[in-house]
């Protein structure tokens, strides 16, 4: 298991008792929870911040038992675990912030990345026939399954040959 810094450590499941079990569960589940409605602040939105985390949070835990692992909360795709799909939102991400530069600076700093996801998400969705193939494409080259270029053969120049 990756816990950072380059460190990885073999971690065996079954030695934890019930008790430990329980505590992994719930202070994962709650740090995951905590995470996916973080972007809802008081100060984006004074009104409405709480009732918008709990959307957040329970979008997010309704992926968890969809059995999505990576799932977004906001605008994002359902299924992040598709190498294409994910691949056609690193491309309308791309093409978002290219077109939608004034709108995303003028959104909070903490806002930004949720907007970006919106448009991004949105644009996908709106442009997914024209994204696809250059997205498998990308994926197929990502994952070495490309075909080999095929070498061109030399030329061959003719010569002159000298009068002796």
């Amino acid at each position: 298991m990756a816990i950072g810094k380059g460190i990885e450590l073999d971690v065996d499941e079954t030695r934890f008792n019930c008790e430990v079990h329980e505590h992994i569960v719930r202070t994962g589940l709650r740090n995951l929870l905590m995470d996916a409605h973080a972007s809802a602040t008081a100060k984006a939105d004074p009104d409405n911040y709480i009732n918008r985390s709990r959307e957040m949070a329970e979008k997010k835990l309704a992926s968890l038992y969809a059995g999505v692992v990576r799932a977004q909360t906001i605008g994002g795709p359902k299924a992040a675990t598709d190498p294409v799909g994910v691949v056609i939102l690193r491309l309308a991400r791309k093409a978002v912030m290219k077109d939608k530069v004034a709108e995303i600076a003028a959104a909070s700093k903490g806002e930004r990345l949720a907007l970006i996801n919106r448009l991004a998400a949105a644009y996908a969705a709106e442009h997914d026939a024209k994204l696809r193939p250059k997205a498998m494409k990308i994926v197929a080259l990502e994952n070495d399954e490309a075909e080999p270029v095929k070498k061109a053969e030399p030329v061959k120049h003719a010569t002159k040959k000298r009068a002796a």
